[in-house]
């Protein structure tokens, strides 16, 4: 039911640490969960490696986004949709260029926040999205709705409003802004939350096609990657022993600080010992 989630790696809007998302998901019961960070995915394998612990499977995505405005939303159903959305993600040098509509990747799934792109003619890998405040909407136009290209999207970003106050905060400092001005088309909402899978299936237990949607498109999603055998590629040593790099790196130390210190003191001299160590 969440394939929209944030981790503190949406840098200058999230507040939470991947880990701590899973634990969260494990106490509502929550037994899939996609991590969607805004325009990144550097918590991806973070996530994916520490999910078996909480007895959860991992969806990735990207959540893509001009500034705070969602433009749309992509999900890896396997590994190599995941190494599209993170190729198509690098094409963008400035993130404010993110398009309206998505470029069709293979082995991925496009969802689009409802009010903003309703008009669009989807294709069979794209959906609508819609959260709490778009059932008024969706009962007006039931008659003429394609129930079968809509999901939830609840989007969660915060833990509670001491984590909405941190975002508020980010969000200044990324806009550099003083709080009191911040605009509220830079910034999530209050209720962006991390809630219970029973509470959102209640508050949509009107549409229950639309849960059936979403578990089946989780269900779609399957990531693995194999940690187990995965070694280092860093060097480990520069003159391959230990020993000699630390003689090197003391006498480049000593050679150096002339440069820095014509005159070196006894803490100048503590100090260098102590960075040494």
């Amino acid at each position: 039911m969440f394939i929209n989630n944030h981790s503190y790696f949406s840098l200058r809007y999230g507040t939470v640490a991947p880990e701590s998302i899973l634990k969260m998901a494990q106490k509502k019961g929550i037994k899939t969960l996609a991590l969607t960070d805004i325009n990144n995915t550097s918590a991806s394998l973070d996530f994916v490696r520490m999910a078996p612990k909480y007895n959860i499977k991992p969806v990735l995505g990207v959540d893509f986004r001009n500034n705070s405005i969602q433009q749309f939303v992509l999900l890896a159903q396997n590994n190599n949709g995941f190494q599209q959305i993170n190729t198509y993600l690098s094409s963008f040098t400035d993130v404010s260029d993110i398009p309206e509509q998505a470029k069709t990747l293979e082995d991925t799934v496009v969802i689009y926040p409802y009010t903003k792109c309703r008009h669009f003619i989807l294709k069979k890998n794209e959906f609508l999205g819609v959260n709490t405040e778009h059932i008024p909407e969706l009962e007006y136009s039931r008659v003429s709705l394609n129930i079968d290209k809509i999901l939830i999207l609840h989007t969660s970003s915060f833990r509670d409003k001491k984590d909405f106050n941190t975002h508020r905060l980010l969000r200044a400092i990324d806009q550099n802004t003083l709080l009191s001005k911040l605009s509220l088309n830079t910034q999530g909402q209050a209720n962006d939350l991390y809630i219970d899978e029973k509470l959102l299936q209640y508050q949509f237990a009107a549409w229950p096609k639309l849960i059936e949607n979403t578990y089946q498109l989780l269900d779609q999603c399957t990531i693995s990657f194999d940690f187990e055998h995965i070694h280092s590629q860093n060097q480990k040593t520069f003159s391959g022993d230990g020993k000699k790099d630390f003689e090197l790196l003391k006498t480049l130390c000593e050679q150096g600080l002339p440069y820095r210190y014509p005159n070196p003191n006894e803490i100048i001299l503590n100090r260098i010992e102590k960075e040494l160590n």
